[in-house]
């Protein structure tokens, strides 16, 4: 049985243990075992100082910094072979590296002290803060549990950071510096295209400011058998990238050619624990929702429907007697929530949520985190042998849900 945020698990799939510190090529647990990064097999570290140019008309130019061979390269947006090279220098300034000191003090005996735990993870300059400091974007997993956070800009300058609110439902947590970082270009996750250029920046390992390049593989990834407690799938709309994703690299940026953050790298799919090619990253447009409402209320409302459900397949239609072989079967309804509100009964195959034709359980998830809390939308479903439609509004899923009996 499976909730409105579930689907089946995939055990391969995994949220990988923060670097070390150092570079050690040895996984360590992060804050509380649960801090994480990202790092590859094969690293493509792009060391590059400078700063990018400005926009001209109908093409962007950058210009990269001598390299310690004293070369200069002059990078021409889309016309230029060295696309990487254009992407690092515009992102680089706004990537950092995340340190984070916590202590395992829940699962030691009791009265033993706590023992401390220190991980690496990455994270991006988001938003200027009021005051003329920076709020940034990491994953939740990078900092839950930790301490003490110190976050270092690309010149090296290491800043103490402050939490501003983590929500382990999307995944995401914002962070707030005193100093000025500067922040990065958004990019537009909803049009991307299988196949386009990515390139991932972060601390593969401790190697602060690597930058790795592949494509982007698929979009609208469901994995939602993982990444979180009971009830908690922040990996329901993935973006899934070649580019190398390794521990390290989670809170990170990935970016499109003209450095514009697209996603924000934090998991792989991988039988070794490092990058297998099957790298992770939750979709601009899902981590700026998030990271605006932390900063904003100091919360991550999410989208919820109420029902309890599985994937409809034929095995499932001869079980039950059901008049589709697709869809979504509600098994329960979680009392007190809009779906009960509005008369959605165990039984009821959904297939349609307003225009968007709901083929499993995942597509549910999918579709209903894609809302806003408070729209109004139109279940059409199947009970008793008849399509019928149901209207509702979209509720907040309880913060108490995975602990109700």
């Amino acid at each position: 049985m499976h909730d409105e945020n579930q689907a089946d698990i995939m055990n391969q799939t995994e949220i990988i243990p923060p670097a070390p510190p150092g570079g050690a090529p040895t996984p360590a647990t992060g804050a509380r075992g649960r801090g994480c990064g990202i790092v590859a097999l094969a690293l493509v570290v792009a060391l590059i100082a400078g700063t990018a140019g400005g926009v001209g008309g109908a093409y962007l130019l950058y210009r990269a910094q001598p390299a310690p061979s004293n070369s200069t390269i002059e990078l021409l947006g889309d016309a230029t072979e060295e696309a990487v090279a254009a992407a690092a220098a515009v992102a680089l300034p706004s990537v950092v590296n995340i340190d984070v000191l916590g202590s395992a003090g829940d699962s030691l005996p009791e009265d033993h002290p706590g023992v401390p735990i220190q991980g690496e993870g990455s994270g991006v300059a988001y938003r200027s803060a009021p005051d003329g400091g920076t709020y940034i974007i990491t994953n939740n997993h990078v900092i839950d549990g930790a301490d003490s956070i110190v976050v270092t800009d690309s010149s090296g300058e290491r800043h103490d950071a402050t939490l501003v609110g983590g929500d382990a439902e999307s995944d995401i947590a914002v962070l707030r510096v005193a100093e000025s970082i500067p922040v990065i270009s958004i990019g537009d996750s909803e049009g991307l295209v299988v196949g386009q250029l990515a390139i991932a920046i972060g601390s593969p390992f401790g190697l602060e400011h690597s930058v790795s390049a592949g494509v982007v593989s698929a979009v609208h990834r469901p994995l939602t058998g993982f990444g979180g407690a009971e009830g908690q799938y922040p990996y329901v709309d993935s973006i899934q990238t070649d580019a190398a994703i390794n521990p390290g690299n989670s809170g990170g940026a990935l970016v499109d050619r003209s450095g514009a953050l697209i996603g924000v790298p934090s998991a792989i799919y991988s039988n070794t624990g490092v990058s297998d090619g099957v790298g992770l990253a939750i979709p601009v447009r899902s981590a700026v929702r998030a990271a605006d409402e932390l900063i904003e209320k100091g919360r991550v409302d999410t989208p919820f429907l109420g029902v309890l459900g599985q994937t409809v397949d034929a095995r499932i239609a001869a079980e039950e007697d059901l008049p589709v072989e697709e869809g979504a079967l509600v098994v329960e309804v979680t009392p007190g929530t809009e779906a009960e509100k509005a008369g959605v009964q165990p039984g009821d195959v959904i297939v349609a949520l307003d225009d968007v034709r709901i083929r499993s359980m995942d597509d549910l998830i999918l579709t209903v985190r894609r809302q806003s809390v408070g729209d109004r939308v139109t279940l059409t479903l199947w009970r008793d042998g008849a399509e019928t439609t149901v209207e509702m509004l979209i509720g907040v899923k309880p913060a108490d849900l995975g602990t109700r009996p």
